[in-house]
């Protein structure tokens, strides 16, 4: 206990003489406390008092907690024995404390870091390892005495890692580096964002971006007190995540905690509102009365989000701007974990009081995801990227709530969003498909997680979906209509180890906290149930086997496209027959648990059904036998029946039998049955559904007729007859602008418009025409096309017309009031058949000059690939021969990453294979560390290969041999709508 005290002293003193060793080394004008004062670029106005500057040095140093009125201290306890180690660092180097200095020069920064590094004695003479990438590095200084003892040392920069030994032998150093960097494009990083002729420099550290900007260890279990200094900004605002010093302009106050949490915007942007205390609102110039609907959501949220995690915003770290900034950004968007900074890409914040209800959507699950990022992302991060799963399946699964709070009852109020309807379909089923891919990475990895492409493709990958997709079941397993363990584990991560790195462990002990006593009997052992879900890849489907008299039997199998070893699920059982219809919410928590097979006695007669896996809610696909299937597809012909059934679970249905069909389990024939069903739906869950999974038939029988001229070209056109019935009588594709419709009615017709009108269906076609040009003013685009119709209006038209369609488009886009809507002109830019102005349209997107935004340029490839074959062959050339460009103006390897997925969906025919073959394996492929993220991509490629090789040509088949019962309807409707636009005109 004596050497203890100790030893503790003279840890504090030895801070103390550090601290005035480097300060009396330095002019009073000079705010950063390590850096020599020979440069003066990197000079300032005034420092705080010594005496105050000592205490907060060493009470920022201390690892000692303090618990002041609920106030978070913004020291964070550290396990020494496992935190600062990784493949990559030095084993046992602590590098704990940064200052650091950056002078912006144009496109390009000067920088000046002083850290203080410790190790233990065993290995004190060994060489100090730094992450640097994209830096260079002009002097490394080393000193044992402070800053004036300091002395220039030699040192080793490659691959990304900067190294060098000092002098002497210690067990700490000072260390001073001064260095050069670019800013970078995208946000990441220390970048520069551009709007208008205007722009704006952010620094966005997340996930792997601070050894971008300063050398440094930016492992996220390893904590560290930092301070920043920016200068030579040359805006009127700069927000970071903790308040200025006192009597500063641009150093803020030290915060503790893995860098990769810090965050800082400077601009001349301008305070649109101030939805509530202490929440600013801010964008560019010119966005006034646009607010409405983001400025009442962040109300909501905000004060939702203090009650439901128990932990107040303004209290979380001592030291933090008691703000929280939400910006919209024009040019970029990505994900933000930096405190007191939501940056957020405009177009998902800003719309008019009459916009698009997908916009909306969109932007409140957005807003919300952004504002939840600073509880879980920020109090709260991973131990290392390998237990991501949890932060951002609590960020996600919180963000739904909070917009599901907000939108409040949507079976008494028509003008809200079903979110139940949006998470089952756009989280859970896409999650689904996309972990069905052999390549799909599993939540948790067996190892830690360091290299930068890796820790890329883990976050932005099935994780996103998969993960907040397990907390619902979770939330259902284990709780009831009283008690979200979900909520109640969150709340206490928050509360009990704020500011703390997490991982499997520590989720599981806070869910067993209250679990424990509080028990439902359907889960004994949680870290046992979660091991199979979170260690591999795919997931369960259960067979349903009819037994006659006596029930049904289930059994289960591991669901993947591509054979994997079977493994046991303990599966959540929820049902509902056609004898009771009993889909209400209560019934979405299960009735049992079924490990391996289970029995579930019932008595059903000729006619009827069950139904398992109530609303969606399950992480689980569901097969049944023959006979179910047939009673099945009775039912939903049925319209009086059909409406008994549950839209989740008629969607479900669709999702479910197209997914086990395409893995060759189930004969297309009755997944067909389903699908035909539709001709009587209006539902956006189940349409949402069916466009998900027929948009991979249609591309690859469209590029199958294309190829040979002997096949029907209006193969999947025959299907599109034969379903969209409902839609056209109840909704039309010409809707009353003047009658007010519910919200989800106009998703709905969207949707569906938009499938319709790519497969050419004709009514579809004659309604776009009809709507298309303004009715006093044929040489201009109509201003009162219903927002959520446009995309497939404006696509329509660009693919059906020629340059003067184009031409009108662009006109409407110089005075198009709001970007989403600029970006839906874009997209639909992108539907153009015309080759040589679509080579032109791409090449636009990475020129020097480029006339369109980084995130508008992403949004343009990806809707050049998705409209056909000989479009997705163009932008193949584009990235295959520009890649380097690519990444650059796109904003850098995760953008690249997401085209590259983005045009593999789009991959069909035996040439596109391969050209894409060649590219990814060549050695002068230009990818760089996005090669991983390539050779992923060319799996679900061959995946798809393989399905058009075996089942293909029975699909084209079936429908061939199947007539269209409905085709005089639809000559009818277009008959009909080539009557009404003739009168129009």
């Amino acid at each position: 206990m004596v050497r203890s005290r100790i030893k503790w002293k003279c840890v504090i003193i030895s801070y103390i003489l550090l601290f005035n060793v480097f300060t009396k080394s330095l002019p009073l004008d000079l705010q950063i406390f390590s850096l020599p004062a020979t440069d003066p670029v990197l000079r300032t106005s005034v420092v705080p008092s010594l005496h105050t500057a000592v205490e907060e040095l060493v009470e920022t140093f201390s690892e000692a907690t303090i618990d002041s009125k609920n106030v978070t201290s913004q020291r964070v306890s550290v396990n020494e024995n496992k935190k600062g180690v990784s493949k990559h660092a030095r084993p046992d180097q602590r590098t704990k404390q940064y200052a650091v200095e950056i002078t912006i020069d144009g496109n390009a920064f000067k920088g000046r870091v002083a850290l203080v590094v410790n190790f233990n004695y065993s290995i004190y003479n060994d060489a100090i390892v730094l992450y640097a990438e994209d830096l260079t590095i002009d002097t490394v200084k080393v000193g044992i005495h402070g800053a004036a003892q300091a002395v220039e040392v030699d040192f080793v920069h490659d691959n990304g890692k900067l190294e060098f030994k000092p002098k002497d032998e210690a067990s700490s150093f000072e260390v001073i580096i001064v260095y050069r960097g670019k800013l970078m494009t995208g946000a990441r990083g220390l970048f520069k964002g551009r709007y208008d002729e205007h722009t704006y420099v952010g620094m966005n550290l997340h996930p792997t971006y601070a050894r971008h900007v300063f050398p440094c260890v930016d492992e996220p279990d390893v904590p560290a007190a930092a301070t920043f200094m920016f200068n030579n900004m040359q805006y009127s605002n700069i927000l970071a995540n903790s308040m200025l010093m006192e009597n500063s302009q641009n150093e803020f106050r030290t915060l503790t905690g893995p860098l990769h949490v810090w965050g800082m915007i400077a601009h001349d942007f301008v305070n649109i509102n101030i939805p509530t205390t202490n929440v600013m609102l801010i964008g560019r110039p010119g966005l006034s009365n646009q607010d409405s609907q983001a400025s009442i959501a962040i109300n909501t949220y905000f004060n939702n989000l203090n009650e439901w995690t128990g932990k107040s915003y303004q209290e979380i770290i001592v030291d933090q701007d008691g703000r929280m900034n939400i910006i919209a950004l024009p040019d970029v968007s990505t994900d933000w974990n930096s405190l007191s900074i939501v940056g957020i890409w405009e177009p998902y914040v800003f719309m008019e009081a009459t916009h698009s209800i997908k916009q909306r959507k969109t932007a409140l699950i957005k807003i919300a995801e952004g504002m939840c990022s600073q509880y879980f992302g920020y109090v709260i991060f991973p131990e290392n990227w390998r237990f991501q799963w949890v932060v951002s399946g609590l960020s996600t699964y919180m963000a739904y709530e909070m917009m599901r709070m907000f939108q409040g009852d949507v079976s008494t109020d028509v003008n809200q969003i079903d979110v139940n309807a949006i998470f089952v379909t756009e989280v859970i089923q896409e999650a689904l498909l996309q972990d069905a891919y052999s390549s799909a990475a599993v939540l948790q990895p067996g190892e830690n997680i360091d290299d930068q492409d890796a820790i890329r493709g883990h976050i932005n990958g099935v994780l996103k979906y998969k993960a907040p997709a397990l907390m619902r079941m979770m939330r259902l397993v284990l709780g009831d209509e009283d008690t979200d363990f979900i909520q109640i584990a969150a709340s206490a991560l928050l509360n009990r180890a704020p500011l703390q790195p997490v991982n499997s462990v520590s989720f599981i002990s806070a869910l067993n906290s209250e679990f424990l006593g509080n028990n439902n009997g359907n889960v004994e052992n949680i870290e046992e149930y979660l091991e199979p879900w979170l260690f591999n890849n795919g997931y369960p489907l259960i067979r349903v086997d009819l037994r006659p008299g006596i029930g049904v039997f289930l059994s289960q199998e591991r669901f993947g496209f591509a054979s994997q070893q079977h493994i046991n699920y303990n599966i959540p059982i929820t049902y509902t027959t056609s004898r009771e219809f009993n889909f209400d919410a209560s019934r979405t928590y299960p009735v049992e648990m079924m490990d391996n097979s289970l029995s579930v006695p019932m008595t059903l007669d000729e006619e009827d059904f069950v139904l398992f896996n109530i609303q969606g809610q399950g992480y689980y696909r569901v097969n049944y036998d023959d006979a179910l299937w047939e009673r099945i597809i009775e039912a939903l012909e049925e319209p009086e029946i059909r409406d008994r059934i549950h839209p989740l679970n008629r969607a479900t249905l669709v999702d479910d039998a197209l997914n086990v069909a395409r893995k060759g389990i189930l004969d297309y024939e009755i997944a067909f049955h389903v699908v035909l069903t539709m001709e009587h739906e209006t539902e956006y869950a189940v349409w949402k559904a069916f466009v998900r999974n027929m948009e991979f038939l249609r591309k690859r029988l469209v590029a199958l007729v294309d190829d040979d001229e002997d096949l029907d070209p209006d193969i999947y056109l025959r299907m599109v007859r034969r379903t969209v019935g409902g839609v056209e009588r109840e909704l039309a594709f010409n809707p009353d602008v003047t009658l007010t419709e519910p919200v989800m009615s106009s998703l709905t017709r969207g949707l569906v418009m938009d499938h319709a009108c790519r497969a050419r269906y004709q009514p579809c076609i004659a309604a776009a025409v009809d709507w298309f040009y303004d009715p006093n003013n044929n040489d201009v685009v109509n201003p009162n096309i219903p927002h959520d119709i446009r995309p497939a209006v404006y696509c329509t038209m660009v693919r059906e017309g020629g340059e003067e369609v184009r031409d009108a488009l662009f006109d409407r886009l110089e005075i198009e009031p709001t970007h989403y809507e600029r970006v839906v002109i874009l997209e639909s830019l992108g539907c153009s058949q015309d080759s040589g102005f679509i080579q032109g349209y791409l090449a636009d997107t990475v020129n020097a000059n480029s006339p369109y935004l980084a995130e508008e340029r992403v949004k343009i490839f990806r809707a050049v690939a998705e409209s056909s074959q000989s479009n997705a062959l163009l932008a193949y050339q584009l990235i295959s021969t520009r890649t380097a460009d690519v990444r650059r103006m796109y904003g850098g390897p995760e953008k690249l990453e997401e085209v590259i997925f983005a045009l593999a969906d789009n991959v069909v025919g035996e040439d596109f294979i391969r050209f894409f073959r060649e590219w990814v394996n060549s050695n002068s492929n230009q990818l760089d560390d996005s090669e991983g993220a390539a050779l992923r991509a060319f799996e679900q490629v061959l995946q798809n290969e393989q399905w058009e090789n075996n089942q293909m040509m029975d699909v084209y088949e079936w429908i061939d041999e199947n007539h269209a019962p409905t085709l005089m309807l639809s000559f009818t409707a277009l008959l009909v709508s080539l009557v009404v636009a003739f009168l129009n005109n």
